[in-house]
This record gives structure tokens, C-alpha cells and sequence, in this order.
């Protein structure tokens, strides 16, 4: 087993070698400021607001792309609001300055970020769904500005009792649409 898991990395550790959008690039930082809409279950009431997010992804095979993304907030005297959501992005490399991407990916919470801050915890985990697209543009050979929309959606149900003799289930769905304007810089 121990030479399987050796073999394993050398082979994903080869792979990365050249995975780079750029030649001995693996690694993009990006700082993205975000217009934010958000509604709530059937609710046609939506609230918009500006948000700043930094974000990390690792290529690990010719413009395959992992992020991740954690959020955590900690309050006094309460249980820790955590988002945390993996994504996967496939980013169309070319010979051109401008290289389209699209996203998808899962995360757990058990909060859901108003604008990207949460405001209070839920009881129980939160299934979230990330998709996107956009497109990077190159000013140089590894600075690019970015522009994404991002569709998340927040679901979860759980069964609960009130004084303990009065059934009733908690629901989660909640969707939030975003557009991000920011650049990214290749490492």
C-alpha cells in the first residue's frame, strides 16, 4: 500500500509539473471586489451590496484548476459560522491574452454568508452548490484581470423539537447570484 500511495503522488506531482496556464506558473492568488444579489426561498425581494474576496487555486493538469474557499467567523460566547467550499475550475488555455473558465463545486456551512459575512449560526450542516464562469485576461505573462459570475445555493433541512414536545423541520434554501471584477496573479 505504501508504494501504491508513492506511486500515486509521483504520478499527481508529474502532472502539476505541467499544469500551468502559464510556463512555471502553478499557483493563482486573486483579489476580487463583487456586486452580490441575494434572495431568499420563493421570496422575489432581493438586496445587493460590494464585497471584497481573496481566493487561492492550485493547477494540477493543463488549465485544471483546484480552489478552495474557507470562511469563518468567530463569536462570543457561540458555536464558530464556517463556509468552506472546494471547486473545481477548468480554464480553456490558449496562445491569446483572454482565457474563458468555468466552475463547479460543493461546500458545507453552517451559515449562510449575507454578502459574505455571517451573521449567525444554524443548527445543522448546509449543503452549498458553487457554478460559475468567466474569463481572464492577461496584462502580462502572469497578471490577469478577472471576471466571474458565481451562483450559490444553500439548502439543507433538519428535524427539530420546540420544549421538546413540539415537531418541526428547519429549511434552508437560499440562493446568491455574484459578479466579481479583480485580478489574479500566477506563482
Amino acid at each position: 500500500m505504501k508504494m501504491f500511495q508513492i506511486a500515486l503522488l509521483s504520478i499527481l506531482a508529474t502532472m502539476t509539473l505541467s499544469s500551468q496556464p502559464r510556463e512555471g506558473n502553478n499557483i493563482e492568488l486573486g483579489l476580487s471586489g463583487s456586486y452580490q444579489n441575494r434572495s431568499l426561498g420563493s421570496n422575489t425581494e432581493t438586496v445587493g451590496s460590494l464585497i471584497v474576496n481573496p481566493r487561492v487555486g492550485f493547477y494540477v493538469f493543463k488549465g485544471l484548476e483546484f480552489e478552495h474557499e474557507m470562511l469563518f467567523m468567530f463569536f462570543s460566547g457561540s458555536t464558530t459560522a464556517y463556509n468552506i467550499n472546494g471547486n473545481i475550475s477548468y480554464n480553456f488555455i490558449s496562445t491569446s491574452n483572454t482565457v474563458p473558465f468555468l466552475l463547479v463545486g460543493y461546500g458545507l456551512a453552517n451559515t449562510i454568508p449575507y454578502f459574505n459575512v455571517p451573521l449567525s449560526t444554524i443548527d445543522f450542516g448546509v449543503n452549498v452548490l458553487n457554478l460559475g464562469g468567466g474569463l481572464k485576461v492577461f496584462l502580462n505573462d502572469n497578471v490577469a484581470v478577472r471576471i466571474e459570475y458565481r451562483f450559490q445555493k444553500f439548502s439543507g433541512q433538519h428535524e427539530n423539537t420546540f420544549y421538546s414536545w413540539y415537531p418541526f423541520t428547519e429549511t434552508v434554501d437560499s440562493r446568491i447570484h455574484t459578479i466579481q471584477f479583480g485580478l489574479s496573479v500566477l506563482l
